[in-house]
């Protein structure tokens, strides 16, 4: 008879953390930024902290479709630019659907119109004609510097952007997408939603040969909040706090109802962070490919590292992949971010 307390070895392999490969704005250099989204509850947290945080030049917001219909997504952005105090930041509208394949949305979520119960005023700005991926193309042309990108939604727009201007790849400096995972996904057991929700484009932009870093569900499960926050942010004198604190409480109570606890991981302000702080977020190089058939693995991010199968089938790791963070200093950032905002 075997002897139970024996471990074979593990299923999975134990990436070791390596140094990041993404760049870093700076007070006296703030790195050039366009945020790409579907805002999105948790989008609206990742907006603030590129509108605030010193070391990152927001150039625009685009829009996608994703966690709610694109008109909303862009009125979304439009509407929470204006709460923060940053009318002058360009919004653009981008795909409505996939490159190929259903639509899919997260209304279950974030709500029909993607903030919840939330009622944000009108924004004097209006939609820039141009287009997302337009007016991202214009942004590079035009920018001194290369230009860094956080894709929090679908990839739509970003593998538009790419097969359709190809010539501007060198503009790009970094990729810092939130979205897939190593491990299990979300809106399936192998795939996470900004990944599921357009394969076809993930698999064109993990192919590109641009760098990249992957701010996973790997990573962005432990980027939580908790109802303590509510305290925290109801004390601040803003109405971006109130707004957030808002915002935050209806994803808890949706949790809640879900008997999925009274957390929320705010995925894409992880994303967005990356760029803005050294040591918050720790990586591993991998090897990434996207499972872009129609199979039951569909939308899944097929994630290596280890050394053995690497050299036997000559890959090379191909983005940074997002594995820990101190949720404790990510809870504290939120909080900063939202007492700097009107």
């Amino acid at each position: 008879m075997s002897n139970p307390s024996v471990l074979g070895w593990p299923t999975f392999h134990h990436a070791k953390l390596t140094p990041r490969t993404a760049p870093l704005g700076t007070v006296a250099k703030p790195l050039p930024l366009i945020i790409d989204s579907d805002p999105g509850l948790d989008d609206a947290l990742a907006i603030a902290c590129a509108v605030v945080r010193p070391e990152i030049n927001l150039l625009a917001v685009t829009s996608v479709g994703g966690n709610a219909d694109v008109h909303h997504c862009t009125e979304n952005a439009l509407r929470l630019l204006h709460l923060y105090g940053a009318d002058d930041v360009p919004v653009a509208e981008g795909a409505v659907g996939p490159l190929t394949g259903p639509l899919e949305r997260a209304t279950e979520v974030h709500g029909e119109g993607g903030l919840g119960n939330t009622k944000l005023p009108k924004a004097p700005r209006t939609v820039e004609p141009e287009g997302a991926v337009a007016l991202m193309a214009r942004l590079l042309e035009a920018s001194p510097e290369p230009v860094a990108i956080a894709p929090v939604g679908p990839l739509t727009n970003i593998a538009l952007l790419i097969r359709s201007y190809p010539h501007l790849s060198p503009k790009i400096s970094h990729i810092c997408l939130m979205g897939g995972s190593v491990g299990e996904g979300n809106s399936s057991a192998s795939a996470e939603f900004n990944i599921y929700a357009d394969p076809t484009a993930a698999e064109i932009v993990f192919n590109s040969g641009l760098p990249i870093t992957m701010i996973g569900l790997d990573v962005t499960h432990h980027a939580t909040l908790d109802r303590s926050i509510l305290d925290r942010l109801k004390t601040l004198p803003g109405a971006s706090a109130k707004t957030a604190a808002e915002l935050l409480k209806f994803s808890f109570d949706r949790s809640a109802a879900w008997g999925q606890g009274e957390k929320m991981a705010i995925h894409d302000a992880v994303a967005v962070l990356h760029f803005a702080i050294p040591d918050l977020v720790g990586v591993a190089r991998y090897h990434v490919v996207v499972d872009a058939t129609q199979g039951p693995a569909r939308g899944r991010t097929i994630g290596d590292a280890n050394p053995y199968r690497l050299k036997r089938d000559k890959l090379e790791p191909n983005c940074d992949v997002g594995l820990t963070i101190d949720s404790q200093r990510f809870a504290d950032i939120m909080v900063d971010i939202y007492s700097k905002l009107p």
